[in-house]
């Protein structure tokens, strides 16, 4: 894993360097690997669909306007891309809580979200989606395309021209592999 993995990580770092000098493509490439992963921390965050579908698009925003001042020698680009995340998400939480006053005699219903709720569910979303960060690429995207697109094995296989066998293996060694990570007592987030 660890050539490998620095390989990945400075792979990433070139793409990011290559959107500081405008290149859409490079962006494009960056949000296929990590948008879904991305509105997966968002969704989990603000249990949102919109406002999940509005972090993640203002999280690449973000990147793509602030290509230039990431420095990969303080943190992953996945990292990197999660705390961007994990802001934004939490920006528009407290934006839709300090909605207007309501008027005398209407009920809001509902109960405001607890602030250390909401940094626990933060926390350990950053961590899983860390975790996910650390799979090697083929179980990322069988995984993705699991979890995230909602797509059967039979149609992970379908779509990538693979054995039925071989999705199936690579899914549970992702879950396997996310399972241990997860279990560390200190995965790195690196901030």
């Amino acid at each position: 894993m660890g050539e490998e993995y620095d390989a990945h990580v400075e792979a990433d770092a070139a793409v990011v360097a290559r959107v500081a000098e405008g290149d859409a493509e490079a962006l494009r490439d960056l949000y296929e690997r990590y948008g879904r992963i991305v509105y997966g921390l968002s969704y989990r965050l603000t249990r949102d669909p919109q406002l999940a579908e509005e972090a993640t698009q203002d999280t690449f925003v973000t990147l793509w306007k602030r290509a230039g001042a990431y420095d990969p020698q303080r943190a992953k680009v996945t990292t990197w891309l999660f705390v961007i995340a994990r802001n934004r998400a939490i920006e528009l939480i407290r934006a839709r809580t300090r909605a207007p006053e309501p008027q005398e005699g209407v009920d809001p219903g509902g109960e405001d979200a607890d602030p250390a709720d909401l940094a626990q569910v933060a926390d350990e979303a950053e961590r899983i989606a860390c975790a996910i960060a650390e799979l090697p690429e083929n179980q990322l995207e069988v995984i993705r395309l699991a979890y995230f697109d909602g797509l059967s094995h039979g149609e992970i296989a379908e779509r990538l021209g693979q054995p039925l066998g071989t999705v199936k293996s690579r899914i549970r060694l992702g879950l396997d592999r996310l399972r241990a990570l997860l279990e560390r007592p200190h995965l790195e987030v690196e901030r």
